[in-house]
């Protein structure tokens, strides 16, 4: 072997493994399936409307599906009648609020007013078909048990120690509480906007249908929890659980995000989807506009 060969080998050696090394180490080029199923799950939070909140204010309705005035209301006849010594029964109420019987009093101005639902966290499940990249179907169940709380009144009348303000009451005031369960279906098409492979904007839209049910209503006084839909469960008002505390609303609903391809088989996305929707439960019963948001991530098959 020359001279010039023994130098000339271990250079072309060492040419050909740099080649082969950069051939192995750059980058597969970004693969991914556009049409077919995919499984997700979205977790989120919702946000209910006030229109159906009435429903546990504590004035109850009775055996028609009216809506009861105040001494035919569930909460005088819970707390002032079963509770506060009504019939001959003992006093539990005065217990409660550490006074002697018959030292407090409750009327129509220490009722609730203020009801309102509050943010509740969703975890649910959905299927989405894609025909391309862009244009997809999507199915979506969800089931969300929203709470509700407010506040009311009870005066004091215990005589007062010492020196007192002209008109001064004491009033004492505690919590009441509500829950109802919310089960929706969605359908919706989906449209993925611009051209980029991993990220896009996207809108969706299409009809819902949603079952709520009425669960639970309380107040509580202290230590003392009072069911104020002990009534409800009696057998004059079978027909009524059908008319008020349980029904199914249709709607439509909207959806505005972005969408994140992660390598060939998941993708997530960030939604806001504002419904238009009847909640049928309570009186007066129409469509009304509801909110939630929330991330879904998908696995394509």
């Amino acid at each position: 072997m020359t001279l010039k060969t023994k130098i000339l080998f271990p250079l072309l050696f060492v040419n050909s493994s740099l080649v082969f090394s950069q051939e192995e180490t750059t980058p597969r080029s970004y693969e991914r399936k556009e049409k077919g199923f995919q499984f997700g799950l979205f977790l989120g939070a919702g946000f209910a409307n006030k229109h159906t909140a009435k429903l546990y204010d504590g004035y109850g309705y009775d055996e028609t599906g009216k809506r009861n005035d105040f001494i035919k209301s569930l909460m005088y006849r819970r707390i002032v009648i079963d509770y506060g010594g009504g019939n001959g029964q003992p006093d539990l109420v005065a217990q409660a609020v550490n006074v002697n019987p018959g030292e407090w009093s409750f009327d129509e101005t220490d009722m609730p007013i203020n009801m309102k639902y509050n943010p509740a966290f969703s975890a649910s499940l959905l299927v989405r078909y894609c025909f391309d990249k862009k244009n997809s179907l999507l199915l979506h169940a969800t089931s969300v048990r929203f709470s509700l709380s407010g506040n009311f009144t009870i005066v004091i009348t215990t005589p007062p120690v010492g020196p007192q303000q002209p008109g001064a009451q004491n009033i004492k005031t505690f919590s009441i509480t509500g829950s109802e369960q919310r089960t929706s279906f969605q359908f919706a098409y989906q449209r993925m906007l611009g051209d980029d492979d991993r990220f896009n904007v996207f809108i969706e839209g299409g009809p819902s249908y949603t079952m709520t049910r009425f669960l639970k209503n309380q107040a509580t006084i202290n230590n003392l929890q009072i069911d104020l839909a002990a009534y409800y469960y009696g057998p004059q008002y079978a027909e009524y659980h059908t008319k008020i505390l349980k029904g199914i609303g249709f709607g439509g609903f909207a959806g505005l995000g972005m969408n994140f391809n992660i390598g060939s088989k998941y993708s997530l996305q960030l939604l806001y989807n504002p419904s238009v929707e009847k909640v049928a439960i309570g009186e007066n019963q129409k469509p009304a506009l509801q909110h939630s948001l929330g991330m879904r991530a998908y696995y394509l098959l």
